[in-house]
């Protein structure tokens, strides 16, 4: 009995048509000479975009770091201050102490800003001297618990840390006791002074001073 005849071979293209919908042969394989073999070449591109990835993560957070720290580092020192004597003493900033002399943005937020008092110091009163007639001029009066060289010794120590240029510490010229004295300009053009007045400690333990911040004259 004759073996029945192969069925008849189908081109490249049929083969792949009648395999592509599931339903027939499956597409031709084609078959890799070993000796005759041909290498796509790696792309450089993939890894030089993974270096450049990497610098710019480095170099962003080095500029973060550094920001955080150049913030820290000049942030005035308002929290507290050591004075000769060892003592730790806790300050209160002058925009929360000093607030009841404040009127339309005076002082300047830059001389306003870097003063400040002995934590716990108790506002007894406010002095309006200029009336909004003359250049600002304005004092307000505390009592602390510390000594009179204590608060002289925080206003000595304190106001040059702070931008201030001490040009006086001495007996009050106008009141007893002792007197600080420092000025420093403003992005106002004018220089402006504090004058600090401490009395003395009374019986009772506590010492009156009082803060004044004034604008100097355009002649001096």
């Amino acid at each position: 009995m004759a073996a029945p005849s192969p069925p008849p071979e189908l081109d490249g293209a049929a083969r792949t048509e009648e395999g592509a919908d599931g339903h027939g042969a499956p597409p031709e394989v084609t078959r890799v000479d070993p000796d005759n073999r041909t290498y796509e070449r790696m792309s450089v591109r993939t890894p030089a975009i993974i270096v450049l990835g990497i610098a710019v993560f480095i170099v962003v957070a080095g500029v973060v770091t550094s920001a955080f720290t150049s913030t820290g580092s000049s942030k005035p020192a308002t929290d507290s201050v050591t004075i000769p004597d060892g003592t730790v003493v806790r300050l209160t900033p002058a925009t929360v102490a000093l607030k009841s002399m404040v009127s339309e943005g005076q002082p300047p937020s830059d001389i306003l800003g870097p003063l400040a008092v002995p934590a716990g110091s108790r506002a007894v009163g406010t002095v309006d001297i200029d009336q909004n007639a003359n250049q600002f001029d304005r004092t307000v009066n505390f009592t602390t618990g510390l000594t009179s060289d204590q608060v002289v010794s925080v206003f000595h120590t304190l106001l040059p840390r702070l931008g201030w240029d001490v040009t006086f510490v001495g007996p009050a010229r106008q009141a007893l006791g002792t007197e600080v004295l420092a000025k420093k300009g403003s992005s106002d053009s004018f220089y402006w002074e504090v004058g600090v007045v401490v009395s003395p400690t009374t019986s009772a333990g506590t010492t009156p001073f009082s803060v004044e911040v004034f604008e100097q004259p355009e002649d001096n």
